[in-house]
C-alpha cells in the first residue's frame, strides 16, 4: 500500500468530517466545527490536520499567488498523513478587511473524491455559503 493510500483509508477510517476556517459571526478568523465551536492548536493536532493556522489564514492562497479578489474562486490543494483536503478563498462575507479568507478543511474522503468533499463542505456550513455575495465555484477540479 503507498503512502497516500494510506493516508486515504485513515481518512476514511476516521470517517467525514468538515471544519471551517474563517469568520463565524464577525471580524476574527478562527478554525470551527459545524457547531461553531472555536478549535485550536492542540484540537487542530489531535486532529492531524495537515496545515497550521497561518497556512489556513490566507497562507495557502498567498503560496498559490492567488490576487486578492473577492470572486468566489474557490482553490484547493489536499495533504497528510490522515488525508485531508483544503478549499480556499478570498471572503469579505464575513470581516470587509483586504486578505479576508474562508476555508474548508474536509476528510473522509479519497483523492478522487474532490467534488464530493466540497459539496460536503458546503453542506455542513450553510450559513458560510449563503451569506457569500457570489457563488462559490471549484477551480481546476473536474467533476467526479
Amino acid at each position: 500500500m503507498t503512502k497516500l493510500e494510506e493516508a486515504i483509508a485513515q481518512s476514511k477510517a476516521l470517517g467525514p468530517l468538515a471544519l471551517y476556517h474563517g469568520c463565524w459571526n464577525g471580524p476574527g478568523h478562527y478554525l470551527h466545527d459545524t457547531t461553531g465551536k472555536t478549535l485550536w492548536d492542540k484540537d487542530r493536532h489531535e486532529l492531524k490536520l495537515s496545515w497550521d493556522f497561518s497556512l489556513m489564514d490566507g497562507g495557502l492562497l498567498d503560496n498559490g499567488s492567488r490576487p486578492d479578489v473577492y470572486d468566489g474562486k474557490v482553490y484547493h490543494t489536499c495533504s497528510g498523513l490522515v488525508f485531508w483536503h483544503a478549499f480556499y478563498w478570498w471572503d469579505r462575507s464575513g470581516d470587509h478587511r483586504r486578505a479576508s479568507n474562508s476555508g474548508f478543511y474536509v476528510r473522509g474522503f479519497s483523492n478522487l473524491e474532490t467534488s464530493t468533499a466540497f459539496d460536503f463542505a458546503c453542506e455542513s456550513f450553510p450559513h458560510i455559503v449563503k451569506r457569500q455575495k457570489q457563488p462559490l465555484i471549484l477551480q481546476g477540479v473536474e467533476l467526479q
